[in-house]
């Protein structure tokens, strides 16, 4: 038995509304993905940003101390340990859009990983 034009376009519909809602669910735990994939990024370089601070803050007042001795003035050793802040703080400043391109561009990589293994690497030959 043949089936009429109205079923076939009602079974075509309830395909369709599914494949749709499908495809959404998909893309919401795509997106779910990624997103928890940038904020464990983010979160790790936080991390190791703030251990590489806590570093940098003990070494420079070693080295205050140590130019402290050599100079026979602890306050003349840590004035040059401000003078060398002072300079990376300058060249941070200088290097500002650098510094925020390779930013972005870290965060977009984060989030297009996914898409380029889904792809075969990036690779399209």
């Amino acid at each position: 038995m043949e089936k009429d034009a109205r079923q076939v376009f009602r079974e075509l519909k309830e395909d369709i509304t599914a494949y749709a809602e499908s495809k959404f669910e998909l893309f919401k735990l795509s997106s779910y993905e990624k997103a928890g994939n940038v904020a464990g990024l983010l979160t790790y370089g936080l991390i190791l940003i703030c251990l590489a601070l806590f570093a940098l803050l003990f070494i420079f007042i070693s080295v205050g101390y140590f130019l402290g001795e050599i100079f026979h003035s602890i306050g003349l050793g840590f004035a040059c340990v401000a003078g060398l802040y002072l300079i990376i703080m300058l060249v941070v400043v200088i290097m500002k859009k650098r510094i925020k391109t390779k930013v972005l561009n870290e965060i977009i990589e984060a989030l297009t990983a996914n898409d380029e293994k889904e792809n075969g690497n990036g690779n399209n030959s």
